[in-house]
């Protein structure tokens, strides 16, 4: 069998509805990396938020089936940094451009004027103190009253922007409004922008030439707008069942959902191939 680069996105993909990493998905994923397969995570999550998973995902299980370091670099915010968790350093920062950003930042206060705004500033999270995210996400903020006064302007790797309602439902809005940044979205709470070209897919392919691999030889899961880029780029697109319309339509294959352990039972029927 041939050695794949296989990507996997986190909410509603790899991650069951509670967040968490089922024993099956994690059995899974250590008998690819056993096989010789390259497991990555890319996901919309800062880095903080990754770390834990990452390392659950490292862990050797019951089955006694393990591989130190298989999933230390991750892809996180969406393409804007890739961080190598046995390093502990960024391996890539894409950054917003400060005029770019200034431009993002005055279009949409001028637009929205209830709008609530954070932003990824290198690995630190700012947010306005009326934006709403839950506790366990927001634990580590910083909170600030407007969001341009605590900005480092050049280390802004994404912009939250948070209106009322679904942001599956505002984000083709706010992207019309700044089409020099890409805009897209991961989750309702909010939508995000990021430096133009800026995606998981540009992200990948770097790391994929790094690696050796074609994107023929890429596996990708998904289930959101934002992992678009990525299936569209790899070899093989796969989304769960309950993806977006829009990823569903994409997807050149679809698997069971990630309540019923899509990702895991893909990638059981691969091992089962080796």
């Amino acid at each position: 069998m041939e050695r794949r680069m296989i990507v996997c996105d986190l909410d509603g993909t790899l991650l069951d509805s509670r967040g968490e990493l089922s024993e099956r998905t994690r059995a899974a994923v250590r008998r690819v990396r056993a096989a010789g397969h390259v497991f990555v995570i890319a996901t919309a999550r800062p880095v903080r938020d990754t770390r834990h998973l990452a390392a659950a995902l490292e862990d050797t299980g019951t089955d006694g089936v393990g591989e130190a370091g298989g999933a230390t670099i991750a892809v996180c915010g969406n393409g804007s940094v890739v961080y190598d968790f046995a390093r502990e350093e960024v391996v890539d920062h894409h950054p917003l451009a400060e005029a770019d950003l200034a431009t993002a930042l005055t279009t949409l206060r001028e637009r929205f004027p209830g709008i609530r705004l954070g932003a990824e500033c290198h690995l630190e999270l700012l947010l306005e103190d009326a934006f709403e995210l839950a506790p366990a996400l927001a634990r580590d903020a910083r909170r600030v009253p407007r969001l341009e006064e605590a900005l480092d302007r050049n280390g802004v790797g994404k912009i939250m922007v948070q209106l009322e309602g679904a942001a599956r439902q505002y984000y083709e809005n706010v992207g019309v409004l700044l089409p020099g940044c890409e805009v897209t979205v991961s989750a309702d709470v909010f939508c995000e922008v990021t430096r133009a070209g800026v995606t998981k897919a540009a992200a990948l392919e770097a790391m994929a030439g790094r690696l050796g691999f074609g994107r023929a030889g890429v596996i990708a899961f998904g289930d959101m707008p934002n992992d678009l880029p990525m299936l569209t780029w790899s070899g093989t697109a796969v989304a769960v069942a309950n993806a977006h319309p829009a990823v569903l339509a994409a997807a050149r294959e679809v698997t069971a959902s990630n309540d019923d352990d899509g990702v895991a039972r893909w990638l059981e029927r691969l091992s089962e191939k080796h």
